[in-house]
């Protein structure tokens, strides 16, 4: 899923609002900033990526460009499910935060195929 965000509107260093892991957020949003063409390279008819000098849009690129696309679009989890027992706010880890009904996965590859 393609980000909303594009070079001259680039993802913010803090997550937005509704973020399941803001720290994985901040990973993904510095790595989508490191894979896109140097400024003298961003109006060239062909831009490299200023980090790994492949044709731009690179492969890694568009890896973060989809991981946070898939984070804003996410709905936001129940409070309930985000507070340990002394009621205390949690971060959720990325594991749960990215949970799929493997049958649903299954489906959707061999759809795909």
């Amino acid at each position: 899923m393609r980000s909303p965000y594009t070079l001259e509107s680039p993802p913010p260093d803090e997550p937005p609002n509704g973020v399941l892991v803001p720290s994985l957020w901040r990973v993904q949003a510095r790595w989508w900033k490191r894979h896109t063409p140097a400024l003298e390279q961003r109006g060239a008819r062909r831009p490299v990526c200023g980090h790994c000098r492949q044709a731009w849009p690179c492969h890694s690129w568009a890896c973060w460009d989809g991981q946070l696309g898939e984070a804003v679009a996410m709905p936001a989890p129940a409070a309930e499910n985000l507070t340990d027992p002394t009621g205390q706010l949690r971060e959720p880890s990325p594991i749960h935060a990215r949970a799929v009904d493997p049958a649903v996965d299954m489906h959707a590859q061999k759809s795909a195929a």
